[in-house]
């Protein structure tokens, strides 16, 4: 078998042609249509990219802005509890204060009052007294001695029963505030005697001054100290009326 170098060579050259022509028209186009695509491939992938990051930034800087307003909400909500609270302990303290300073002025009041009254009561007391004392006084008779007509006078003015009942009753004395002078013993026994009896002798500091008749059935006041506690009854009943 022959091999034609002339016929190889006319092949190779064909080829090579070919190949050339090939190469200009279709491979670099194509290789250029997939150099632009891969461009465009690569421009938009990067594209994507950026726009990934530029929305992980974004969702980020809103996530750090809503944490940043959550946090600031809080602040101004725990703000407002506090001032909320100081302003309601403030007003406690201010209405505890008010009525620490009511109590107080009341309880002055009612302190001042009390003095008032009491020093008015003090007063009226001592008039009362005074005048109890006054009016008293000037019941009195001059010397003991006037006492004796003044319990002859009551004996006389008693209801003969009352008197009788008086007279007789057991233990009948005549009491006097301290020992009487002979002359005024005298007198009295001369005195009583017109009624029959002759009371035995006593004595009663606590009258004061006076001679009062006392038994068992009754007794006839006639002294200073009784004659003070009907005159104070009978301006208590005046005052109280």
């Amino acid at each position: 078998m022959n091999f034609d170098w002339t016929s190889f060579a006319f092949q190779l050259v064909n080829v090579l042609i070919l190949l050339a022509i090939l190469r200009h028209f279709l491979f670099r186009p194509v290789a250029d249509v997939i150099a632009r695509r891969q461009a465009a491939t690569e421009a938009a992938l990067k594209a994507a990219g950026d726009a990934k990051a530029q929305a992980e930034t974004a969702s980020a800087k809103a996530e750090a802005e809503a944490r940043a307003n959550a946090a600031a909400r809080q602040d101004v909500l725990a703000k407002a509890e506090t001032d909320a609270e100081a302003q309601h302990q403030a007003i406690l303290d201010k209405a505890r204060t008010e009525a620490a300073k009511i109590v107080a002025d009341g309880k002055a009041a009612r302190d001042g009052d009390r003095s008032a009254a009491q020093a008015l009561a003090l007063a009226q007391a001592r008039d009362l007294a005074t005048a109890i004392a006054v009016r008293a006084f000037q019941a009195q008779p001059a010397a003991t001695g006037g006492y004796v007509g003044r319990l002859v006078s009551a004996l006389n003015g008693m209801k003969p029963p009352e008197r009788d009942a008086l007279l007789k009753g057991k233990d009948l004395r005549l009491v006097s505030s301290a020992a009487l002078p002979d002359a005024i013993s005298k007198k009295v026994q001369a005195a009583l005697s017109a009624f029959g009896v002759t009371p035995a002798m006593e004595i009663d500091p606590t009258l004061i001054a006076g001679l009062e008749l006392r038994s068992a059935n009754g007794a006839v006041r006639n002294s200073l100290a009784h004659d003070l506690d009907r005159i104070a009854e009978a301006m208590r009943n005046d005052c109280q009326a």
